[in-house]
């Protein structure tokens, strides 16, 4: 999807500033207006560029697709209609808006003489980033490095990144940038004291645990959320892998006669990471031609890396390039407006089985089958003993604190980032759901920049409002426990999916594809990284570096997920120095 810019001044002389600003950017002939009134434009840009819907009585701007729940829980696809008077209070209407809509979207609410408040949707589909100058606020999904529009005092945070690496690049909250403030997913910002309210909790749902919820409900929102995010779309490339997230999210966009141009298919030359049998057998069901792709090994180096490090922040949703590469081509050549996939999936469904579980079920939230037969069913899955699992159930490392361990690279000593705030308020929340609220929220970064993003809307129903708060109000146990994992939504779908997906027990891996990849680029990543600018800032310690990228120490332990994050973030540091410097850094993303 495209960018836009959002500035809104109060009335008076900021409006001088607001003039040279609009001059400055009309003067590159990228950006294009969407909406002006008094007090307020909305620029975009890109072949992709987001709708944007003016709230009546000069209430403010709704940037990307904000639809109606009341029409989603029947079935049918509507725009959320607002009411606003002059008069109303903007964190009423952003309540309102959360309440009575869903989508992707970015709300711009005006406040008088106030600066507006800026909500943005719980799923974070839409990157909104703010600053000032003088009294204009800029809302925007980017950030000019330089120019007049650049936030005074820009610079790279590097205690921001410093977090980012702590927390394993979970960063819907930061944003590695000095002079810029982030709104987090389902959080409205904004007023004369720039204050922030959470206006949506994960944990609020999770509290609810409905235990009469039936299979055909979860259906019916699938597709609801999928026949809206389809509707008005002229081409659509779905990704296929083979498993079960995806084929439900391919079965909803066939019951809705969505425009699916083409199914894509990756696959690996080792046996678990080619399923292409049952990509074929879903693509069949459904209708959909479907285009194989093979995989090679990732060769990571400084152009590759740098050339997805363009965003305001870290281009996590780009950690493999090859793929962010070939979706976006595939997009453009095919003309698809949209990318749909099943990404979100095993956290919504609930796939995985911690030793939380087993706590779940003895409190009572056991599945039909009772607790002893669905202790039994999660010890066989977990492939332990049902001792074993109450004793892991009743560990210390089952409470979910916050996230995983720093990686070893980072200088000891240093203080622990705060959690996310997902993760944080877990108060009345069991111990499994804490584990899907993590999961949801490691997913964010699915939203994040990238060249596929640029090229088509990335759109993934099963991360949807509507989707995650039905699944998070489900008992753990109910979602997870089974002969095979995702037993609820398998029965949901179980008259449209094929039955050997139906049945598969197994699940693509390709693990050791990313560790043959590191392996083979570990030369040029340990030039890369010991050579570079979170080395020589004292992020990162080079001797447990090196001994990370040494071929030998990678056959014994797993460290792809911490190089990985060293890379990404050293390429973007690499670029955005180049462009706070004024250097030519030519971005791809520019479509």
């Amino acid at each position: 999807m495209g960018d836009y810019l959002v500035m809104t001044w109060p009335p008076g002389t900021p409006s001088t500033t607001a003039d040279v600003l609009r001059a400055a950017l009309e003067a590159d002939r990228i950006w294009r207006v969407a909406h002006a009134e008094y007090g307020l434009v909305v620029y975009v840009r890109g072949r992709r560029a987001p709708n944007v819907q003016p709230l009546p009585g000069r209430g403010g701007v709704v940037v990307g697709d904000l639809f109606d729940r009341d029409a989603t829980q029947e079935g049918r696809v509507a725009d959320l209609v607002l009411g606003v008077a002059d008069d109303r209070d903007p964190l009423e209407i952003a309540g309102d808006i959360v309440r009575r809509g869903w989508g992707r979207y970015v709300a711009v609410l005006r406040d008088r003489f106030d600066p507006p408040w800026v909500l943005r949707d719980p799923t974070g589909a839409l990157e909104c980033l703010t600053w000032r100058r003088d009294q204009v606020t800029i809302v925007s999904s980017d950030v000019p490095a330089t120019g007049a529009l650049s936030p005074e005092g820009l610079a790279i945070d590097w205690h921001a990144l410093s977090d980012l690496m702590a927390r394993h690049g979970l960063g819907s909250q930061i944003c590695p940038l000095h002079g810029v403030k982030v709104v987090a997913p389902g959080a409205v910002r904004g007023g004369h004291q720039d204050e922030v309210h959470r206006l949506w909790r994960p944990a609020d749902f999770a509290r609810q645990q409905r235990r009469g919820t039936l299979p055909a409900e979860l259906a019916a929102v699938v597709d609801a959320t999928v026949a809206a995010l389809a509707r008005d779309r002229q081409s659509i490339l779905v990704e296929i892998s083979g498993g079960l997230d995806s084929a439900i999210v391919a079965a909803s966009l066939a019951k809705c006669g969505a425009p699916v141009a083409h199914g894509v298919n990756y696959y690996w030359p080792q046996p678990e990471g080619d399923e292409r049998v049952w990509a074929r057998g879903i693509a069949e069901r459904c209708g959909f031609p479907l285009t194989e792709v093979p995989r090679d090994l990732l060769r990571l180096d400084a152009d590759v890396l740098m050339r997805h490090a363009h965003g305001p922040r870290p281009g996590f949703n780009a950690q493999d390039p090859d793929l962010d590469d070939d979706l976006a081509s595939r997009a453009l050549t095919l003309g698809a407006d949209a990318l749909f996939s099943g990404q979100g999936g095993d956290g919504v469904f609930y796939q995985m089985v911690p030793p939380a579980l087993a706590i779940d079920i003895l409190a009572g939230r056991s599945p039909p089958q009772g607790r002893l037969k669905a202790l039994t069913t999660l010890a066989r899955r977990a492939r332990t003993t049902v001792w074993q699992l109450g004793k892991g159930a009743l560990s210390r490392a089952s409470a979910m604190g916050g996230e995983s361990s720093p990686p070893l690279y980072l200088p000891p000593g240093r203080s622990r980032p705060a959690a996310h705030d997902w993760v944080v308020d877990r108060g009345g929340v069991s111990r499994a759901k804490q584990v899907q609220i993590l999961g949801l929220a490691n997913a964010q970064t699915a939203f994040g920049d990238s060249l596929r993003g640029r090229a088509a809307m990335l759109s993934y129903p099963l991360m949807s409002q509507p989707v995650m708060e039905l699944c998070l109000s489900i008992p753990a146990p109910q979602l997870a426990i089974g002969e095979v994992d995702r037993p609820f939504a398998r029965a949901a779908f179980a008259d449209r999916l094929p039955p050997a997906s139906l049945s598969r027990r197994s699940k693509g891996a390709v693990t050791k594809y990313f560790a043959r990849s590191l392996a083979e680029s570990a030369p040029a990543l340990l030039d890369f990284l010991m050579q570079g600018r979170l080395v020589a800032e004292g992020l990162i310690l080079a001797a447990p570096l090196a001994t990370m990228l040494d071929v030998d120490e990678m056959i014994w332990r797993d460290h792809v997920g911490e190089v990985f994050l060293a890379a990404y973030l050293e390429a973007w540091v690499r670029v955005w120095e180049a462009k706070l410097a004024g250097r030519p850094a030519p971005d791809p993303r520019v479509i």
